[in-house]
């Protein structure tokens, strides 16, 4: 009876620790699927230990009005690993595919489609290789964010932004194409280069004050790169066929140079030439 009775437990304890390495990677990293998300209660699934580690191990589907994933707790990474958190499509800005508005959260590496906003994160967060398209707002991030390779295409609210952050990120090697505008710094001392913008309704690049705005190119929106404060620079940008103007500053103490001007409704407004002529090239005269 005594064996039958250290068997039952050896295998309870096996059954337990078989659960847990499922639940977890090697590695520490808390695995997700939507297998789990179910059996934890369903969505929304809800992070709460701060510094630890997540990983996509299938795509998410979540239901009508419901967050994907929410995180109340700082110092997060989320690898989606390649795969996809899909909403049931809205044009409003709730719910979020993921919704991490504390400090220092990182997402990354798949797609986020469906949603009211994809994803927003807060101060000194990274979003980074994320597709973030067909959302009513692409990615929003708080002070300090890096927004980095991704995508935030076709956002379909009235006023949905690409990418939306408020002050003094780096906003890089990203596509922001078909929103209404594609890229905004609301605030101050924003970085914006090296990205694509085409096709927005609005600007392909707003920005307040203070920001440097290089390499980006940008086609077809309205207007090409638009700085409504003061003290930003543009520059090495190509921006063409924008409807209303190349580019837009508020007033003389932003500068401007170096940049291919081509079919655009309207030369620079507002802002200063850097060189003692205007250093700018428009369909092949300085302009």
């Amino acid at each position: 009876m005594k064996h039958k009775l250290s068997a039952a437990i050896f295998f309870a304890a096996a059954a337990m620790l078989a659960f847990a390495a499922s639940a977890s990677a090697v590695d520490g990293t808390i695995e997700i699927n939507q297998a789990k998300v179910l059996a934890n209660g369903g969505f929304p699934y809800t992070i709460s230990a701060a510094n630890t580690s997540y990983r996509l191990t299938g795509n998410l589907t979540v239901p009508a009005s419901t967050n994907g994933i929410v995180v109340n707790t700082p110092s997060i990474t989320i690898d989606l690993n390649g795969f996809s958190i899909t909403g049931p499509g809205t044009s409003s800005g709730l719910p979020y595919g993921i919704y991490a508005v504390e400090n220092g959260v990182t997402v990354e590496n798949g797609t986020i489609t469906g949603f009211g906003t994809g994803v927003e994160v807060g101060s000194f967060g990274i979003v980074r290789n994320v597709h973030a398209d067909a959302n009513a707002f692409g990615i929003s991030g708080g002070l300090n964010t890096v927004v980095e390779g991704c995508t935030a295409n076709n956002s379909t609210a009235m006023s949905g932004d690409g990418i939306y952050c408020t002050a003094e990120c780096s906003i890089t090697g990203n596509t922001v194409n078909g929103n209404l505008e594609g890229i905004v710094c609301k605030s101050n001392g924003c970085v914006i280069s090296g990205n694509t913008a085409n096709a927005n309704k609005a600007d392909a690049i707003s920005c307040g004050s203070g920001c440097l705005i290089s390499g980006n190119t940008t086609f077809n929106n309205a207007i090409g790169i638009d700085c409504i404060g003061s003290g930003c620079l543009a520059s090495g940008n190509t921006i063409e066929n924008n409807s209303m103007t190349s580019m837009s500053f508020s007033d003389a103490t932003s500068g401007y140079g170096g940049n291919v001007l081509n079919g655009n409704g309207a030369s620079p407004e507002g802002g200063t030439s850097m060189g003692a002529t205007n250093t700018n090239l428009c369909g092949g005269t300085a302009c």
